[in-house]
């Protein structure tokens, strides 16, 4: 049977945490064909599975990768040849709250609507920057030395068309994720998003933030407290601004 939605996580050794989001997801889309798809990236204790729901199991496939993949890899593995209407990709500390899946629909149900994700909020409702302006050089230094931040945007009610939304959660029609080739593997945790919103951009398909509508997130900021993280965003953002589609994007922007 075809499925309307087909829901990709990947757990990093998150263990029972990640049954929240994979619940949170499961019952929202109850009425409706779903398949979830879980990745294990790494080994960990598996006995939370059985624990899950029963309405989740009989939805859920298990992936179980002998060596930890990359973010681009473990989606594009999950949803490549997807038999379904739509794909998401969401991460496993996330919890819906709120239900977002009618909002999805009805933005991808336009035809010029290639990415689509609600607003993240943090645990004590803050608004997350989950959406944002492309990041220039510039930017990137300025927010690193001097603590500003000049590619965020303002979260106002209704719906926006951004330069990217992040991959904690985004969702597209499933012959669209496709059409673009998935994420770029050559990319390593960071700015597969980026460069998948890009790419979106330059096929004509709008990527969008729906601020109605929003999902819990605990914001990390690996890339302040790890040192190898700042190492991995600093090559992909390196590989992303010698990429022709970056430099298309400035140019148009």
């Amino acid at each position: 049977m075809r499925s309307r939605w087909v829901v990709s996580v990947v757990s990093h050794g998150h263990g029972a945490s990640v049954s929240r989001v994979l619940s949170d997801i499961h019952a929202q889309l109850a009425p409706v064909p779903h398949r979830l798809v879980l990745t294990l990236n790494r080994s960990e204790d598996e006995r939370f599975l059985a624990a899950l729901p029963t309405g989740v199991r009989e939805h859920l496939s298990v992936r179980r990768n002998p060596r930890p993949l990359g973010f681009g890899a473990n989606h594009n593995a999950a949803l490549r040849d997807a038999q379904a209407d739509h794909v998401l990709v969401a991460d496993p500390d996330l919890s819906l709250p709120l239900p977002v899946f009618g909002a999805l629909e009805t933005a991808l149900a336009v035809p010029d609507c290639g990415i689509v994700a609600p607003l993240a909020r943090t645990p004590d409702g803050r608004a997350e920057d989950n959406a944002r302006r492309l990041p220039s050089p510039r930017d990137v230094l300025t927010r690193r030395l001097r603590g500003r931040d000049r590619d965020r945007l303002d979260h106002a009610q209704g719906t926006h068309d951004v330069d990217w939304v992040a991959g904690l959660l985004m969702a597209m029609r499933a012959d669209t994720f496709a059409a673009l080739g998935g994420f770029d593997e050559r990319y390593h945790l960071y700015c597969e998003d980026v460069d998948l919103c890009l790419r979106s951009w330059r096929a004509g398909l709008r990527v969008q933030l729906l601020a109605d509508v929003g999902v819990t997130h605990p914001a990390r900021r690996d890339t302040h407290r790890k040192p190898r993280h700042f190492i991995w965003h600093l090559r992909s953002l390196l590989r992303l601004w010698s990429s022709r589609v970056y430099r298309e994007h400035r140019r148009i922007a």
